[in-house]
């Protein structure tokens, strides 16, 4: 896995579930993800060549990993404006 450098990385997000997460790069091997409100560390998010992802940890559900994941490679903003554009029609 190698590390994904998105330049517009947010720094903190929330889910559907209400949780925070705040994002820090690690170096090299992905991203590490925080618990700010409970102060836990929550795994980490890696990425290889082609996009894909995979969760390093145990306290996210499936939702929640895909949320973070979708953030950290802009892939909500891109499905937000596909969903924007097909509302306005």
């Amino acid at each position: 896995m190698r590390n994904k450098i998105y330049p517009d990385i947010p720094k903190t997000i929330k889910t559907d579930t209400r949780k925070w997460v705040r994002i820090f790069t690690d170096e090299g091997d992905g991203y590490r993800l925080y618990d700010p409100l409970d102060e836990i560390e929550l795994g980490r998010i890696l990425f290889d060549a082609a996009d894909h992802w995979v969760y390093d940890g145990e306290l996210l559900t499936i939702d929640e990993q895909e949320e973070v994941a979708g953030a950290i490679s802009g892939h909500d903003r891109q499905m937000n404006v596909l969903l924007n554009s097909v509302y306005e029609k």
